[in-house]
Formats: C-alpha cells, structure tokens, sequence
C-alpha cells in the first residue's frame, strides 16, 4: 500500500528547496557582478588607452615650443618643468600632410630672401593648400595657416606669422614682421587642447558630463581664436581625472577612469599613462 507524505515531510521540502534557491541566486548573483565589473574594467582600459594614444599621436606632430598650459580658454601659458600637473593642455599641430606631399621643404634661401618675402625653394604653397583643403574643407585659405620659426636647431623663436602666396618657393609674411629671420621654419594649420568637459563651460554638447575626456581642433589662437571657437570630439567617457606634465624633456599624460557597477558598492577604477617624447 502507498504512503502520502506528511504535513512535516512536506514542509521540510519546501524550505529546504528555499534555502537551495536562495543560494543559487546569491551564487548567480556573484557571477553577473563579476562578469560586470570584468566588463567594465576592459572597456574602461581600452577606451582610456586609446585616448592616450590619439593624444599622443596628434602630440607626436606638435609645433616646437608650442606647448602651453591653461587655466582656461583665454590664459595660457608656456608648459614646462614648473607648470606640473595641469588638466588643460593646448598645443599647435604641424600641418604635416602637406610635408608628406612633397611640397614643403622647411628651409628659406636666406642669400635669396627680403623680408616679407622668404624663398623656399621645393615648397609649392598651391599644393600646399590643396592638400590642407582635403584635410579641413573647401573653404580652408592659407589665411588659415601660420608660419613659425621653432626649431629646436635653429633657436627659432615662439611667434606665429600669418602667409600668403607670393611667385612659385615663395612665401609672404603679412601682419607684423619678425625682427629676425631664421633658416628653419614650420607650417602649423590648426591648434588642439585636451581637456574634461568640467574645465570646458563652453563645450555645450548635448549629453556630455563633467568626466567626458574632450579634444578641441580646428581652431587657430595666431586669428585670435581660442579652443571654444573650434570643434570638439569625445576621447572617452568617465573619466574622473586628466592630469599633463613635463618631467626630464618628456610629457607625462595621466587618466583616471571610474565606472559605478549596479549592486556593488565600490566602482571599477582604471589609471593609465602615457609618456610623449
């Protein structure tokens, strides 16, 4: 004859069932948290590591001496060994397409040159500007360009010149004239600054928080603009902290990257840096 279950044997079973699956949903609970944080700390360690290295990269073709410090858009200052651990960098960028073009020599004729014109012999400022117009839109003029004496070489100095064209290897100076003129010279076309949004009131972008990581370009301060008038690109997102110096002749780049994880109490922290020679 077949027995039933009593009450006692049948509530027993239940909670011992309870407690199976209570623990199986903590265990799976563990897991996904787990997984999440992984997730979280390899999307963060990428993405940070790829804004390093964009930075990097666009600092790989900076004007010499051209690298400066700011409190904000409107006050810069040269960066060096005494101006440490500044959340805005600014620099001039070399306009190093048109070099690759074989239009650019980098060198003046001064036995051949008068001031404001300077001959440059194997420079084409047509080509030149060609290829800044593929680079930057139609509407790019060698107005938009600036040619600076920087050479580490050459002890060039600091300042920026507005161009025009003149004959074919020649360039014209125009607006203020330099006192001296050096062999060596560069051509930037546009200045790019690196900052958070938090530094940047003026980066008015929709969705963007205080710990979005910017880059400002196209825009030229020798026209007396400064990084709000230019246009702005996300680097990366949740970053906490941007921090740049210049430690023994290189630049130390540094960012902290914080994500908050749902049902965990401490967030996924990532630090990375990157030195620029």
């Amino acid at each position: 004859m077949r027995r039933g279950y009593t009450l006692i044997e049948i509530i027993l079973t239940i909670a011992i069932t309870g407690i199976l699956a209570i623990g199986m949903f903590k265990a799976l609970e563990a897991i996904t948290l787990r997984s999440e944080k992984a997730k979280a700390l390899s999307t963060l360690s990428l993405d940070s590591q790829s804004a390093l290295d964009q930075i990097a990269s666009l600092l790989y073709d900076r004007a010499p001496m051209f690298l400066k410090a700011c409190t904000n858009e409107n006050d810069c200052l040269p960066f060096d060994e005494t101006t440490t651990g500044k959340t805005v960098i600014q620099w001039y960028g070399l306009a190093s397409e048109s070099y690759l073009a074989a239009n650019y020599s980098g060198f003046i004729d001064m036995n051949r040159s008068l001031k404001p014109n300077l001959y440059t012999p194997d420079t084409d400022l047509a080509n030149v500007l060609q290829t800044q117009k593929e680079k930057w839109g139609t509407s790019f003029t060698l107005s938009n360009m600036a040619l600076i004496f920087s050479g580490a070489f050459d002890e060039g100095t600091a300042n920026e010149y507005n161009i025009t064209t003149s004959p074919l290897n020649t360039i014209t100076l125009t607006g203020t004239l330099p006192t001296t003129i050096y062999e060596k010279y560069n051509l930037t076309d546009s200045a790019y600054a690196v900052t958070r949004k938090q530094n940047a009131a003026c980066a008015n972008v929709a969705g963007l928080n205080d710990n979005t990581l910017l880059l400002f370009y196209n825009y030229r301060p020798w026209k007396g603009e400064n990084y709000c008038n230019g246009d702005v690109a996300v680097l990366a997102t949740d970053i906490n902290a941007f921090r740049a110096q210049i430690l023994n002749g290189t630049i130390r780049l540094s960012v902290d990257a914080n994500r908050t994880i749902r049902g965990s109490s401490t967030p996924v922290h990532v630090s990375k840096q990157k030195v620029v020679f």
